[in-house]
């Protein structure tokens, strides 16, 4: 079993507000994708074995900061939203090694360390690879474009007023990054926390620098062509879309046939820009994500749901088959979950 949640609020000095700091950890896939505070976010495990998250989270409530370090065991797919009003920034630690996906993007973190950024009103998707993590600050975006003007940093409107994107990093720059985020996330004490004024002003001040600093590279990255990769990203997000949805009455289908037939498209199209988007085969890729709505459905069954009749809303009418693949991803069967989560919601 996972270890309990930890939490602690202390005051700071006048003007910064509260600073939270909580450290949270779980064996499943669902309860980790909700220990970011006031994040909306979905994750699907996408490969066979026991799943470990952990966050560490440092919260400043004036001007509204958010810090942490997420660590997920297995690969994840993740469809992410902040809290209203905020801008992300994304830094994959120093210990992933394999590619990561973002936005339809793959970037090869051996090689190099981009610093990915969206703001809370476009959200943004991750397909992470096993045992990954990463370091994530949210600032106020009226925050950080005040701040930004005032350093003149001319790089924050392109910033600010574009979608999704990602920027390399050189190794030094990221290491310092990680380090000054380490740091606060380290905060213990009172004194600590105190002092941590001064730290969270130099941090949001090197972020800003490093991401905005540099207009020409910011703007190059907003501006750079992606007409193409754009549409592969939409078919492959609406092809999960359609495997997250219920069978509506009468429709047993949910093989690729369908789907390709669902988006008007050839499977030879569809598998080529799953590969190309997420390095990973349609077939195997939308089939856990059926077995993870299966989950969530399962963890929220009311009083007379059944395993079979959840499972047959996802396309699975083979009760054997179903139930092996299940406990092949979530190390559990179908019917343990149910019982688990049914007996807590009566």
């Amino acid at each position: 079993m996972a270890a309990p949640p930890t939490s602690r609020t202390a005051p700071v000095p006048a003007g910064l507000g509260a600073v939270r700091w909580r450290v949270r950890a779980s064996d499943d896939v669902n309860e980790h994708a909700d220990q970011l505070s006031d994040w909306s976010q979905e994750y699907d495990q996408l490969r066979g074995g026991r799943f470990a998250g952990r966050v560490r989270e440092l919260w400043l409530s004036g001007p509204r900061l958010q810090v942490f370090h997420e660590h997920t065991s297995q690969p994840t797919s993740q469809q992410c939203a902040p809290w209203a009003g905020s801008v992300w920034f994304g830094l994959p630690d120093a210990r992933c090694a394999q590619p990561l996906h973002f936005c339809g993007t793959e970037w090869r973190t051996d090689a190099q360390r981009p610093v990915l950024r969206a703001r809370a009103s476009g959200g943004f998707t991750l397909r992470t690879p096993q045992d990954f993590g990463i370091y994530g600050v949210v600032m106020d975006q009226q925050w950080l474009g005040a701040e930004a003007d005032a350093m003149q940093l001319r790089g924050a409107a392109a910033l600010l007023a574009s979608p999704a994107h990602a920027v390399p990093l050189p190794p030094a720059a990221h290491a310092a990054l990680c380090a000054t985020i380490e740091a606060l996330l380290r905060l213990s004490d009172g004194a600590a926390e105190s002092a941590c004024t001064e730290r969270h002003q130099a941090l949001a001040r090197q972020l800003l620098r490093l991401l905005c600093g540099d207009a020409a590279a910011v703007d190059a990255a907003c501006a750079a062509p992606r007409g193409r990769a754009q549409r592969r990203f939409a078919l492959v997000m609406a092809a999960r879309a359609w495997a997250c949805q219920p069978c509506a009455e009468g429709d047993e289908a949910r093989d690729l046939p369908a789907l390709c037939e669902h988006l008007h498209v050839t499977r030879r199209t569809l598998q080529n820009h799953f590969h190309a988007v997420l390095g990973q085969s349609p077939a195997e890729f939308l089939k856990a994500v059926r077995l993870n709505a299966c989950r969530r459905a399962l963890r929220t069954a009311a009083p007379g749901d059944t395993v079979q009749d959840t499972a047959a809303r996802w396309g699975f009418f083979h009760m054997g088959h179903f139930s092996q693949d299940y406990k092949s991803l979530f190390g559990e069967a179908p019917s343990h979950t149910l019982r688990q989560h049914a007996g807590q919601s009566r």
